[in-house]
């Protein structure tokens, strides 16, 4: 299990919270389990720690990450797949929120703003971040905006602890960039609705680019021409907006992301295509075989190719493919999955490679 110092520090509270004074300047009237409502908001770093919170009828979980929700889900945590769209739960009716904040700006102060409003009066809202990561300037924030706040350090790790003393704040709300909202995006020509909580909402990444300017190249491996799609890993859903002109009998596109799910639906109602859109963590409940797999992993500098993660993709890839079809990776050069893809594939083949990106072509064709 990957250890997080800032993940365990909210459980180790938690354990405790029931039975110990809170900290100075805090200080709460004692209650029990049965009586707190306790949410808690968990991203992907959460996935598997989130295994480890103990089990409690008054604890929710809501996470914008498929995977998570399932792990909280197997141990009978009470858990909710959600962009983080908390529209349905009452202003004031929640005793304890606790946070470890996520990797983008947008996706913290929504989370902080909607705390505030969510909070009972006397609530508390209880954060964790790496050093790092920022999590002192964010701390701050918090503080400034419910007009308390303590913080605590733990090695690389802080706590901030925030307590609703006012029915308004007595600070600023913080920019959250409209966080719920699909908004459409322009970027080199193509529109596409996309929203914050994605990686690079606002943009066309370069990677999937070079994959689309050689679809044609891929297709001429094809004996007979492809009649179905999955789009692996499908973001916003540029890959499949971009293959929109192929006459396919069937597409398909899974994402971990609640986000991604909610801007692939849009563009494929924007664009008039009819693509299955699945929540799924990397396609574990497709049984179809697909002819031709698309896929941009999420995959960085630093990757080890040797991780589960590598492994999973490659291994998804191979049960979905049929048996004539074909699959087309783009990494970054540096990125060695060849070496992995020799376990799943017999063709395995560089199909371009520009220096900053290659693209891997995938098949078991006999």
């Amino acid at each position: 299990m990957i250890f997080d110092e800032a993940f365990n520090i909210l459980i180790e509270q938690l354990k405790h919270s029931f039975s110990e004074t809170r900290a100075p300047g805090l200080e709460t009237p004692r209650y029990t389990p049965e009586i707190a409502q306790i949410l808690w908001l968990a991203d992907e770093s959460a996935c598997p720690s989130v295994q480890s919170i103990p089990p409690h009828s008054s604890i929710r979980i809501i996470s914008n990450r498929f995977d998570v929700t399932q792990a909280a889900q197997s141990t009978e945590l009470s858990a909710t797949f959600s962009d983080f769209d908390f529209s349905e739960i009452p202003s004031n009716s929640i005793h304890k929120i606790l946070y470890r904040l996520s990797k983008e700006k947008s996706v913290i102060h929504h989370i902080i703003n909607e705390a505030f409003r969510l909070l009972s009066p006397r609530g508390e809202l209880w954060v964790s971040g790496l050093k790092n990561e920022g999590a002192k300037t964010i701390i701050a924030k918090t503080a400034n905006l419910f007009g308390n706040g303590h913080a605590e350090k733990y090695r690389s790790a802080y706590l901030g602890q925030f307590r609703k003393d006012t029915p308004l704040p007595l600070g600023e709300f913080l920019d959250t960039q409209n966080y719920l909202s699909l908004r459409l995006e322009k970027s080199s020509g193509m529109s596409f609705y996309s929203k914050p909580g994605l990686f690079g909402w606002n943009k066309i990444d370069k990677g999937s680019n070079y994959l689309l300017e050689n679809i044609p190249l891929f297709l001429s491996h094809f004996k007979t021409p492809p009649n179905s799609l999955l789009d692996l890993g499908c973001g916003y859903g540029y890959l499949t907006i971009g293959t929109r002109d192929i006459p396919l009998g069937k597409r398909a596109a899974t994402d971990n992301n609640a986000a991604a799910i909610l801007a692939m639906k849009k563009n494929a109602e924007f664009y008039g295509i009819n693509v299955c859109v699945i929540a799924d963590d990397c396609a574990a409940s497709l049984s179809n075989t697909f002819d031709m797999i698309l896929c941009n992993p999420p995959f960085h500098q630093g990757f080890d190719i040797n991780s589960m993660l590598t492994e999973r993709f490659l291994y998804t890839t191979k049960r979905l493919l049929s048996p004539q079809g074909g699959a087309l990776f783009v990494v970054n050069s540096f990125i060695g999955i060849e070496a992995v893809a020799t376990s799943h594939f017999l063709h395995i083949a560089t199909l371009a490679n520009n220096g900053s990106f290659k693209l891997i072509m995938l098949s078991n064709r006999k």
